[in-house]
């Protein structure tokens, strides 16, 4: 999975795409559902995205189709932040409205505002230092770290809450779901490298 939560994989057929989902919810493993659909590229020259009073991120599709309130979902959320943005209903179906193949294709005031709902979809910490992990039964372990939110405690259920990419770059998910960042932890002090290699 490029993330915890959810990847798309997709492949271009003229002007459809055929997706194929693997669906993976918080920090517990679930088995891969597989999916294939396909649905229309649209213009995205002609999609317009709005907040509204209630600061929730509506859209208004090429077909004068209007959704609200929406919210959009990387597919790949580490390795392609910019493209294929799954626009979803903010309701209990969770429908899927459209797909937005590249973010710079919108208008500048479409874009503008949904990269600012997309960073706050996105909001993920950035962890500086390790002052401790406590490992408790259930295979609960304890961080105690320093943010550049502040200190904060986390609790990871398992090793798989977090995904070592390349050159030291880690993503942790903690037990409710909120995700955090360490860019390169090679870089950082001696102590939270001990700690982190315990984990990893």
């Amino acid at each position: 999975f490029d993330w915890l939560i959810t990847d798309h994989i997709y492949y271009l057929r003229k002007t459809k795409i055929r997706r194929i989902y693997e669906l993976s919810l918080g920090p517990t493993i679930m088995n891969p559902i597989s999916i294939e659909d396909e649905l229309e590229v649209l213009d995205c020259k002609k999609i317009e995205f709005r907040i509204n009073l209630f600061e929730e991120l509506e859209v208004c599709l090429p077909d004068g189709t209007f959704h609200s309130p929406v919210v959009p979902l990387r597919s790949f959320p580490v390795t392609d932040v910019n493209s294929y943005i799954s626009i979803i209903k903010d309701d209990r179906k969770r429908e899927e409205v459209c797909l937005i193949e590249d973010i710079q294709h919108l208008t500048e005031s479409s874009r503008r505002v949904l990269e600012n709902a997309l960073s706050k979809a996105y909001y993920k910490p950035v962890i500086t230092r390790l002052l401790s992990i406590e490992r408790r039964s259930g295979g609960i372990s304890v961080w105690k770290v320093e943010t550049n939110k502040g200190e904060i405690t986390i609790d990871l259920r398992r090793r798989d809450s977090i995904t070592d990419y390349d050159n030291g770059h880690l993503l942790i998910a903690d037990i409710d779901g909120n995700r955090y960042e360490i860019p390169n932890y090679y870089k950082m002090d001696e102590k939270s490298v001990r700690l982190i290699m315990s984990s990893v």
